[in-house]
């Protein structure tokens, strides 16, 4: 009965931890309302595979390496630099939308996967947030022995939770794009745009923050 317990509050807590608008959010949401369904559906999955490979690194002891300041950094720049090109791509290519079909995008649904992977392994602080939900779940009483598989269950429930929450926004909004016309999707697409670039802009803060700085 616990785990039955521990596999919902961790599911749960992944619906939570993917409702703050980032940018996989809105790439997931570019990329539905243009009609580019299955490219969305890769971005997700490899969004939840680079949050899963964090939560491993937490909770089973790998996470030194990543929190070294230099690492983290880069990981910061690496970060911006991918938003940078995929903000500025989709301002560039807002006004090109099809309306009978898929606008364009930067890379098809076969490396949409590597750039969901890529975008959310450059926010290095998910290991900080996987250690803050295990010990909140301890804290509540719901985990009472960290034991290798709880910790599994843990990640394996949580980031179902992400991706979860994330298809589900991919299908809605894949369904309020089709009574999107040409020039509000064009609009859309600009605004998604700027706030990409916005985004990287805190990235390269974040990286400067840290190497020169150090910690959060």
């Amino acid at each position: 009965m616990n785990w039955i317990v521990l596999t919902a509050a961790s599911f749960f807590m992944g619906i939570l931890t993917a409702i703050p608008i980032g940018a996989t959010q809105i790439e997931t949401a570019k990329r539905s309302i243009s009609g580019n369904m299955k490219s969305a559906l890769m971005l997700v999955l490899g969004a939840v595979a680079s949050d899963m490979l964090y939560g491993f690194a937490a909770l089973y002891g790998i996470a030194p390496f990543l929190q070294d300041r230099f690492v983290e950094a880069f990981f910061w720049f690496v970060g911006a630099v991918i938003l940078i090109i995929l903000g500025l791509f989709t301002m560039i290519y807002s006004d090109k939308v099809n309306t009978g079909g898929k606008s364009p995008i930067l890379f098809g649904s076969r490396m949409s996967f590597l750039v969901g992977f890529s975008i959310d392994t450059a926010n290095p602080s998910m290991i900080f947030w996987w250690l803050f939900c295990f010990e909140f779940l301890k804290n509540m009483g719901i985990v009472h022995t960290p034991d290798s598989y709880i910790k599994a269950i843990f990640i394996v429930a949580e980031s179902i939770g992400i991706g979860a929450y994330l298809v589900l926004l991919a299908v809605l909004l894949k369904k309020t794009g089709k009574f999107v016309v040409k020039k509000y999707e064009s609009s859309i697409n600009k605004a998604l745009g700027v706030m990409l670039i916005g985004i990287s802009v805190y990235f390269i803060f974040k990286a400067v923050k840290v190497s020169y700085v150090g910690g959060f």
